[in-house]
C-alpha cells in the first residue's frame, strides 16, 4: 500500500470509522473545515472524544487537524470516507429492498463493519445505489442516502 492509498476498510476500528463517515457528511452538508462542536453534535460525543479522534485519524494520516479550526478529510481519508459511506448504504439499501426492513443508518453501518468486501458486493449489486463501490456525493443534493 503507498502512502497515498487509504488503508483497508477493516484496518479501522468501528469507531474510526463512525468519525470518518461523520466528518464526510458533515462536509458534504456544509464544506469543509468540521468543527469539533459539529462533530460533537453529530456523533453524540464529548468534545475530549472528538479531539482524542481526530489526533489518532490525523496520525494515520487520515484527517488534517487544527486545534479552534476544526478538520478536514485528507485525500486518503476522503476516499476511505466515501468506501465507509457508501458500505453503510449498501447495507441500509439492501435490507430496505430486500426484507422490508428500513435499518438506522448507524445500525447499517455496524452491520458493514461486520461484513468482508465479498459480502459487500453481494448487498451492494441487490443495493441498487447511483455509485459503484464508493460514495460520489459532492453535496446532499446528489444523493437522497446522505
Amino acid at each position: 500500500m503507498s502512502s497515498t492509498d487509504p488503508p483497508p476498510v477493516d484496518a479501522l476500528t468501528p469507531g474510526e470509522q463512525r468519525y470518518l463517515r461523520g466528518v464526510l457528511s458533515r462536509h458534504l452538508q456544509a464544506g469543509p473545515p468540521v468543527t469539533n462542536r459539529e462533530l460533537t453534535d453529530l456523533l453524540g460525543v464529548s468534545g475530549a472524544s472528538v479531539t482524542g479522534m481526530s489526533k489518532t485519524l490525523a496520525d494515520k494520516g487520515l484527517l488534517r487537524h487544527e486545534r479552534y479550526h476544526g478538520v478536514e478529510l485528507t485525500a486518503r481519508g476522503d476516499r476511505l470516507a466515501r468506501r465507509l459511506l457508501w458500505r453503510r448504504c449498501a447495507v441500509k439499501q439492501c435490507f430496505a429492498n430486500r426484507l422490508g426492513i428500513d435499518l438506522l443508518a448507524e445500525q447499517a453501518a455496524r452491520i458493514a463493519t461486520e461484513l468482508d468486501p465479498a459480502q459487500i458486493a453481494v448487498l451492494g449489486d441487490c443495493a441498487s445505489l447511483p455509485c459503484e463501490s464508493r460514495c460520489e456525493a459532492t453535496a446532499p443534493a446528489d444523493c437522497d442516502r446522505l
